[in-house]
């Protein structure tokens, strides 16, 4: 997921205030600042932040599973004991089995 955040724009900087003749605010004051900005919302950058956090945990995640595979598969190859053999089978088989239902699950709850 690319979060395309961006930093809030420098502020500009506020005209100087002028006064009419007669001591009164001009129209002027009242167009002084271009509103609120938008970008300042709360929470806006602790989203933004969050998103990044959760995609650097999510590969990190992968990551780890990806070399728990390699793991399994530097020791089960042929030549190996049959005990490691049915552990990694019974392991990987058990794994796909609930895997396959949280999924299910998943896929139900969201109709």
């Amino acid at each position: 997921m690319d979060c395309s955040c961006t930093e809030a724009p420098p502020h500009s900087a506020p005209k100087p205030k002028t006064e009419s003749v007669d001591g009164n605010f001009s129209m002027d004051d009242l167009y002084q600042t271009g509103g609120p900005d938008q970008l300042e919302e709360a929470g806006y950058d602790v989203t933004c932040i969050g998103l990044l956090s959760e995609d650097e945990d999510h590969i990190r995640k992968i990551n780890e599973f990806q070399a728990y595979l390699d793991m399994v598969m530097r020791m089960v190859k042929p030549g190996c004991s049959p005990e490691v053999l049915n552990v990694a089978l019974n392991s990987m088989s058990s794994l796909a089995d609930i895997l396959a239902f949280m999924s299910s699950l998943k896929l139900h709850s969201s109709l």
